[in-house]
């Protein structure tokens, strides 16, 4: 590997391991200081810590579904991790993308493995029917934002390159 591909590497472990820190010590100080349910105003009329314990997805979607969400969540790192070691070009934005990813799959992955559920602790007091959130989701938001990116530069690439060969992929 060369050394700015040893750099980007980096990079992309920084984030999660960042992330990653930054989710779970989070959900810890607020777990072990709120009750589940509780609130702490922090910005009145605008944001809220609120400990709840969420045991699906965003919305409580799937609630009670612990043991596919936890196959889900390892099926799409499989897919994470099988798409970033096969491919060549490995650029700024995949790294930093695949980092978020890794770090939001493998907080909220922490916390269905070792509780049953997952720690949700932001609020926006405003939106009220915005689901509570915390650190890893916001990271998993990011990477899916960077993904969309990626994804349409990847293929502008592609198409580009099929319009210059005339259809023919360059070996």
């Amino acid at each position: 590997m060369k050394k700015k591909d040893w750099l980007k590497f980096g990079v992309m472990m920084a984030i999660v391991v960042a992330f990653l820190v930054l989710d779970l010590v989070t959900k810890y100080v607020f777990d072990a200081k709120l009750d589940n349910g509780e609130t702490v105003s922090v910005i009145p009329h605008l944001f809220n810590f609120r400990i709840v314990h969420n045991y699906g997805a965003a919305w409580g979607m799937l609630a009670g579904k612990q043991v596919f969400l936890i196959v889900l969540t390892f099926v799409f790192l499989a897919i994470f991790i099988t798409y970033y070691i096969k491919e060549k070009n490995k650029s700024w934005l995949l790294n930093i993308t695949f980092g978020f990813l890794f770090a939001g799959c493998l907080g909220n992955l922490y916390d269905r493995l070792v509780f049953g559920y997952v720690r949700d602790m932001i609020e926006f007091d405003f939106w009220k029917s915005f689901p509570i959130f915390n650190f890893a989701d916001v990271a998993l938001s990011v990477g899916v934002v960077l993904l969309v990116i990626y994804l349409i530069i990847y293929f502008v690439k592609e198409y580009k390159t099929k319009q210059k060969t005339g259809g023919k992929k360059d070996e």
